[in-house]
């Protein structure tokens, strides 16, 4: 009878224990992740190889890519309410006088990549360069690791949203089936189709990534002054 009680004993006191082992296991685990700040690198972190991020949409359907540089000569503020001048008389001895200023509109417009890709004119690209393979490679790098080696709790944007560069994704027939459109000066990304990425992958630390990869293909990613 003794020894069954001792026993008994001896079990309560283990379930004690090993529930006070778990629970402060638990508040450990709690304190931990709550020491972790906003932007520190994770512990273990592993890239995504690039086997998967090519078999990820749009890189999974693309045969080519391409980065481009448009609105360069336009400043954000001004874009937007640009009024031409009034047009010269439509007379054949004025004929020159309306190229020119048939041009200074169009030089003077923002560029519009949607209705550039609708329309399939691309004449106002100022820069472009197609990606080799092992440039891909890098672009998904920056595109699908750079912000998942952070601890991000939330992803703001700071409202404005005039884009110079942008990522083309061309099909079988050579047409643009996708593409991101990005802000450097705004620290934002736009897609069609929208929300290709995940708001997470777009933190605040791609951008300066994302910006050194366009300039060492050559690409501008900021407002040239006009000479």
């Amino acid at each position: 009878m003794m020894s069954k009680i001792l026993i008994w004993v001896f079990s309560i006191f283990f379930l004690c224990s090993y529930g006070q082992k778990k629970k402060e296991k638990h508040v450990d685990l709690l304190a931990d992740y709550h020491s972790f700040k906003e932007g520190d690198l994770k512990k273990g972190f592993k890239p995504a190889p690039l086997t998967i991020r090519i078999s990820t949409f749009p890189f999974n359907k693309a045969t080519k890519v391409q980065i481009i540089s448009y609105n360069l000569n336009l400043k954000r503020s001004t874009a937007n309410s640009y009024m031409p001048p009034p047009p010269p008389p439509k007379t054949r001895a004025d004929s020159c006088k309306i190229t020119k200023y048939y041009d200074s509109i169009k030089k003077n417009a923002k560029f519009e990549l949607r209705e550039a890709v609708e329309s399939s004119t691309f004449e106002r690209i100022q820069e472009s360069k197609t990606l080799t393979l092992p440039e891909i490679s890098e672009l998904s790098d920056v595109l699908y690791n750079t912000c998942d080696k952070y601890y991000i709790r939330s992803v703001s944007s700071s409202g404005c949203f005039f884009p110079r560069n942008a990522i083309l994704f061309y099909d079988e027939g050579d047409k643009i089936f996708a593409y991101f459109e990005i802000c450097f000066e705004c620290s934002a990304i736009e897609s069609s189709p929208r929300n290709i990425l995940d708001p997470f992958k777009t933190c605040e630390y791609i951008y300066p990534d994302l910006q050194k990869f366009f300039k060492s293909k050559g690409l501008t990613t900021e407002y040239v002054e006009k000479k």
